[in-house]
């Protein structure tokens, strides 16, 4: 029996619960929205979660029923054990062949379908969609994927080297508290919840493997730790990447946790294709996207217009409507500071130096004694968000260099990607490096612009910030903060197994002897 379609409100009608056979005999659930009163084929969007039909990423989107609103015929899926899917749930393992199987759904058996497909949503039903796209199934036209990635190990559950630890234990516990609902393991499901509650104590666990309860796939992210290991070539799209080739809108935000991830997909989709990619960066964390971040708040233009971008990109590409635009510029930022979206032009590259003084500068370093920290990772220097939040309170510690410029005579608008070459060494026999970007404000104020982590015994060290598009206003002065950790955004110690025992303390150098450059892509006709 056909599940019904029943009125959602006066304009949109639904079908909840539809069966939608697999390759392997499994049934995925989805929810179909239609606007009411339309009988000529419509364009589908779909897209596909583990978070429930119900939410529809509606903390960031608007609901399916305004998309079904614009004309289009919107289907909400749970992936592979999931809601009210069949089959084993293992994080982005089975999207490939289940994401061809229901956009061939889509184009083959949704009555009403113009048998034109185009996918959306952010986070993980972002990375769906890259791995539906590697599979180049007929009637896929295009989509927008937004705070994600295609590459999972870099920027997404590792960053330099070192596993984004708050990241991933938060988000295995409720992966693991939904798959114990799904499975109606209530002792399980109220353990996970009760684990949530007290997270803070749980993120000091060592080993990090010895974390309960947790599913089987938390600890293979800890174990695979080697990029190119079989396990995550089978989970990375950008493995596949030679079979895409479709137009894109990627969208991310300068404090999402994932920035750095969007913005090397999205240029791995430029060499991938020459099929249109459009990059829209504004100044949100993951969710929600909001004026509000951290401790700033970036006015009315800051709020997000991504619904009404997406249903221009979606009109073009998947009705043919003439709107302008694949004219618009490819890359639309939002300018933190003016607090204004803009199209950047390319951007020339500033240099400073690193100085013993604690001073950064254009004039070259002279040589002098290295600068000495202590570094003990059973205290690590704490980083509790990647936000724009006054970094001055973890910085009363020892364990820390800073460097300052002058005050600024002039503004200062760094667009794009900050590069570190640091000329230090490391007693560890892995250290982790720790470099922040800050605003120093007059007075004590020293507000997070960017951050760069990486796990390297080289030296120099190659270190790249987090992209960003950030005004120093004139007065200020420009900050640059090297540490050894960054903790609880990325773990202590990179080996799963370390105990309390192993750690160990290390001693850092910054030499000058020659000289440590700091690159800044500066937008041009600012100073």
């Amino acid at each position: 029996m056909n599940p019904p379609t029943v009125v959602f409100h006066e304009f949109v009608t639904v079908t909840r619960a539809v069966p939608i056979p697999m390759r392997d005999g499994v049934r995925l659930t989805a929810d179909i929205y239609r606007p009411r009163g339309v009988d000529t084929p419509l364009p589908v969007l779909l897209m596909r979660l583990p978070y429930g039909r119900a939410i529809a990423s509606t903390v960031t989107y608007k609901h399916p029923s305004w998309y079904a609103m614009q004309g289009f015929i919107v289907v909400i899926q749970d992936v592979r054990g999931c809601g009210l899917s069949e089959g084993n749930f293992y994080p982005f393992r089975h999207e490939y062949e289940d994401g061809y199987d229901t956009v061939a759904w889509c184009v083959q058996e949704l009555p009403g379908s113009n048998r034109r497909v185009g996918m959306y949503g952010f986070s993980y039903q972002g990375v769906t969609q890259f791995q539906a796209a590697v599979m180049q199934p007929p009637g896929l036209v295009t989509i927008c994927p937004a705070m994600a990635t295609a590459d999972l190990y870099h920027g997404w559950f590792y960053w330099g080297g070192m596993p984004c630890w708050e990241f991933l234990l938060t988000w295995g516990l409720q992966l693991t508290q939904n798959r114990a609902q799904y499975l109606g393991d209530e002792p399980k499901s109220i353990a996970t919840f009760a684990a949530q509650q007290r997270l803070p104590e749980l993120l000091q666990t060592l080993p990090m493997l010895a974390v309960e309860p947790v599913d089987g796939f938390y600890y293979d992210w800890l174990e695979e730790r080697d990029p190119q290991s079989p396990y995550w070539q089978q989970l990375n799209p950008i493995a596949r990447f030679d079979a895409y080739d479709l137009p894109a809108l990627h969208v991310a935000g300068w404090y999402d946790l994932f920035v750095e991830a969007t913005w090397h997909t999205h240029e791995r989709s430029l060499a991938a294709t020459a099929q249109p990619q459009h990059l829209v960066i504004g100044p949100w964390q993951h969710m929600p996207w909001i004026p509000q971040v951290g401790d700033v708040n970036f006015g009315p233009e800051a709020s997000s217009a991504i619904d009404t971008y997406q249903v221009d990109w979606f009109n073009f590409w998947l009705k043919g409507i003439d709107n302008g635009i694949t004219g618009r510029s490819p890359r639309h930022f939002f300018a933190m500071g003016p607090n204004q979206w803009h199209q950047p032009a390319a951007a020339p590259v500033i240099t400073l130096h690193l100085h013993s003084d604690a001073t950064l500068s254009a004039e070259p370093p002279h040589p002098a004694p290295p600068d000495i920290y202590v570094f003990d990772p059973r205290i690590p220097n704490p980083s509790t968000a990647y936000a724009p939040l006054d970094q001055q309170p973890t910085h009363r510690r020892w364990d820390y260099l800073l460097y300052a410029s002058a005050v600024l005579p002039a503004e200062l608008w760094i667009a794009g990607v900050a590069t570190l070459t640091l000329h230090a060494t490391s007693d560890a026999p892995e250290p982790c490096w720790v470099v922040k970007l800050l605003d120093l404000f007059p007075g004590d104020r020293q507000q997070l612009i960017t951050m760069g982590i990486l796990q390297t015994n080289q030296c120099p060290v190659p270190l790249s910030f987090r992209p960003t598009d950030y005004v120093v206003p004139a007065g200020h002065r420009l900050g640059l903060a090297i540490a050894s950790a960054a903790f609880p955004l990325v773990a202590r110690t990179a080996n799963p197994r370390a105990t309390v025992s192993d750690l160990r303390e290390s001693t850092q150098q910054v030499h000058y002897h020659a000289p440590s450059t700091l690159r800044l892509p500066k937008q041009l006709g600012k100073t």
